[in-house]
C-alpha cells in the first residue's frame, strides 16, 4: 500500500487489476495487530499500481482508520 485515506488506497501489487474489479482487501495498519476486512473497487490503474475505492467500511474499521490517519497526519513533536 502506497497511500491510504478514508475513501480508498493506492496499491502496488504483482497482480494486474482492471478498472471495475471488485476486491475483498485485508489491511493491517501499523501498531495494530488485528486486520481490517474491506470491500473495494478498482477505480484506476496502470500495470501494477492501482487505486481502490473502499465500498463497505464497517464503523469499527472506519474508527480504526480515522485514528491511524490522525496519528500519521499530526505533526510530530
Amino acid at each position: 500500500m502506497l497511500d491510504v485515506s478514508l475513501n480508498g488506497a493506492k496499491v502496488m501489487s504483482p497482480a494486474s487489476m482492471n478498472q471495475g474489479d471488485q476486491l475483498a482487501v485485508s489491511l493491517r495498519l501499523p501498531d495494530q495487530t488485528a486486520t481490517m476486512n474491506v470491500d473495494a473497487t478498482v477505480r484506476w490503474g496502470n500495470r501494477h499500481t492501482f487505486g481502490l475505492e473502499f465500498i463497505a467500511l464497517s464503523q469499527r474499521a472506519e474508527t480504526r482508520l480515522r485514528k491511524f490517519l490522525s496519528r500519521v497526519s499530526s505533526p510530530q513533536t
